[in-house]
């Protein structure tokens, strides 16, 4: 929806807030993707003594798992439907 549009139905308000909660998870994949990136290469470089390096690429593995969960969530964002009028 463009800035200063008129909400004018449910609909409008329901596109309104997935286009939101869709942006907001877009920031917050890139932002785990690229946190993951940078403690992967540190952990390979084993800047840090072995069992530091250890738990660093543990919690890399770990952000992985998130920024995939996160991925699936902005699929089903993106597919989601407005209910129907509830009774």
């Amino acid at each position: 929806m463009r800035p200063g549009a008129r909400i004018e139905s449910k609909r409008d308000l329901f596109e309104f807030d997935r286009g939101i909660l869709i942006g907001q998870l877009n920031a917050l994949r890139l932002t785990v993707r690229n946190a993951t990136t940078e403690i992967a290469m540190v952990a390979a470089e084993n800047v840090f003594d072995e069992p530091l390096s250890a738990k660093l690429k543990r919690k890399a593995r770990a952000l992985e798992r998130v920024a995939r969960r996160l991925d699936d969530l902005g699929k089903k964002l993106a597919r989601a439907k407005s209910p129907r009028k509830r009774k």
